[in-house]
């Protein structure tokens, strides 16, 4: 097994200099608030899509999920199709709900269905819930990257944590995004030619699927994580995947079909991802059965069995693709709790306590300064969990399913259900909120446990409402005015009159810099072993020919976008 070679580090070193890049390029775009915290409804739902997909999981999955995977097997694919079965409840309802309400953050919508008490409410809780899911995540980055490289793992995260805040701090929506994609052009490339190398390794499907203890391919589950893990599961997630960050691209887009198509790009996507990003800890369960043996000095070794599988096969150079892949799975979901974070610090709590009257300027302004303030504040966190040892994924299951499951039923449930009165969404986020606090730190509730009491709980309390429907006229008139909306077709032509579109650009820059990835991987065959040469070159093909399809597409799309304008 390889170590990490001067080269990966230089490999990553270029990484985060083009992610930085990419902040300084989409700057331009940031003419006030609307632009910096929704793309201005112009970002193209490919984009949008691909950055919705990379801030779904983080390194989270190339470490935890990927040692559940190498434990019991089928299991962790059984919940990443879990994950992808929440995105057809966002293409068949949400998605389009979301981008008629036509909003800058959920926030706002929450006054608006609701009032101001449950929007301060949902807005302050979830930033502070969320700061700690956010810092767990660059925690569970820091530890990876820092016990692969032998490097300080607090300054590791010091390291990370400021070069998500500088492109996120610069670019606002756009950055995310625009790196978001770039982000998934490395990953998807990456991911495909780890699952090769794995298979080959291991003699194929048949290889695999025989050197597996019978177990591990069975789906008769576990009697701790059966089926009933797996459907609770899929409904906690469910909530996370159509509110928050995932809400925000869905109204970034220009209509209701694009935003449909984020949401099945989603899915699509999540159902490769959950049949090829385990396939690596699956042969390192083959050809390592005791991982232990092979890195001695981490806790959970198993836990490490996908770096394992990429220090195996992976020619030098490759590996720090490896590593950018991981900074690429977290700092997508980090970078997008950022935006949406500082939208709402900005918007609703600066803009309604603070400053009615601030002008768009001065909201980009504050959203700059918010922005900082909330990753600067993950960031500290993360320092402060790593230097005290704690947990890295109980501390984000904890709170993930804590906020998950008193914001979500409220929130889900005020989109379609109408005949409720103003005081629904706060009674009913309340009482998960307390019970969740409850399960966590009292009655230690297992997953399952938590679903099958908050969620019901909550669902039951917030449509019960509805039979007390007595509120202020004025209350009536704001819900009515949200629902006239979200039943009314998104028009373009006039909705958008104004605003420039972007695409063709952002496109041409995406392929250039798609492009100048795939050449530059070619430099690493240099460093590559002469049987190992091929993977650089397939790694650099697989690349280009993403290029390739991005400007094809920017050329049709500007093509298009003349026709229409003549």
């Amino acid at each position: 097994m390889k170590t990490v070679a001067t080269v990966d580090y230089v490999v990553i070193a270029a990484y985060m200099l083009l992610m930085v890049g990419i902040g300084v390029y989409a700057a331009r775009f940031n003419r006030d608030a609307s632009d910096y915290f929704r793309g201005a409804n112009r970002i193209p739902w490919l984009v949008a899509g691909l950055s919705s997909f990379m801030s779904g999981f983080s390194a989270w999955t190339f470490t935890g999920a990927a040692g559940l995977a190498y434990k019991q097997g089928v299991v962790a694919i059984l919940l990443y199709l879990g994950n992808a079965a929440t995105f057809l409840l966002g293409y068949w309802v949400f998605a389009v709900r979301w981008r008629r309400a036509r909003i800058s953050t959920v926030m706002e919508y929450l006054v608006e269905r609701f009032d101001e008490r449950t929007r301060q409410a949902f807005s302050w809780s979830t930033v502070l819930f969320q700061l700690f899911t956010g810092a767990s995540m660059l925690y569970g980055l820091g530890l990876f990257v820092a016990s692969t490289c032998d490097l300080p793992l607090v300054w590791t995260i010091f390291g990370s944590g400021l070069v998500i805040l500088a492109y996120c701090v610069i670019g606002g929506l756009w950055a995310v995004v625009i790196t978001d994609f770039l982000q998934a052009v490395i990953l998807m490339p990456f991911t495909v030619i780890m699952v090769v190398v794995s298979l080959a390794r291991v003699g194929g499907i048949g290889g695999l699927m025989r050197g597996l203890p019978p177990e591990m391919t069975s789906l008769r589950l576990t009697a701790d994580m059966g089926w009933l893990y797996v459907a609770c599961w899929t409904f906690m997630v469910s909530f996370g995947y159509n509110t928050s960050a995932m809400a925000q691209r869905y109204f970034s887009v220009e209509d209701e079909r694009a935003a449909k198509k984020v949401a099945l790009l989603c899915f699509s996507l999540f159902v490769l991802g959950a049949f090829i990003w385990f396939v690596p800890p699956l042969a390192m369960r083959v050809l390592y059965p005791d991982l232990h043996a092979v890195w001695p000095g981490l806790a959970n070794p198993h836990e490490a069995s996908y770096a394992v599988a990429s220090l195996t096969l992976l020619p030098s150079g490759l590996v720090g693709i490896m590593l950018a892949a991981m900074f690429s799975a977290t700092m997508s979901s980090l970078s997008g709790l950022f935006n949406v974070h500082a939208a709402v610090v900005s918007k609703d709590i600066y803009q309604r306590l603070v400053a009615p009257q601030a002008s768009e300027r001065q909201l980009l302004i504050v959203g700059w300064a918010a922005t900082f303030g909330v990753g600067a504040t993950m960031t500290a966190l993360a320092m402060g969990m790593a230097a005290r040892g704690q947990s890295i994924f109980e501390v984000m299951l904890t709170f993930n399913t804590i906020i998950s499951l008193a914001y979500g039923p409220p929130a889900l449930l005020g989109l379609v259900v109408k005949k409720t009165p103003s005081w629904s969404g706060l009674l009913s986020f309340a009482v998960g909120l307390v019970l969740g606090i409850y399960g966590a730190f009292v009655g230690h509730w297992s997953l399952v446990r938590n679903v099958l009491i908050i969620l019901p709980t909550s669902a039951v309390i917030f449509l019960a409402t509805g039979l007390l429907r007595r509120e202020e006229a004025a209350h009536v008139a704001r819900r009515e005015g949200l629902f006239a909306r979200l039943d009314t077709p998104v028009d373009v032509a006039r909705e958008l009159q104004g605003s420039v579109d972007p695409t063709a650009t952002v496109f041409r820059f995406l392929s250039r810099a798609t492009a100048g990835v795939g050449v530059l991987s070619l430099l690493l065959i240099g460093w590559a072993q002469p049987g190992e040469r091929s993977t650089v070159v397939l790694y650099s093909l697989l690349t280009l020919a993403v290029a390739a399809a991005l400007t094809r597409v920017g050329r049709a799309r500007a093509v298009a976008r003349r026709a229409d304008a003549a």
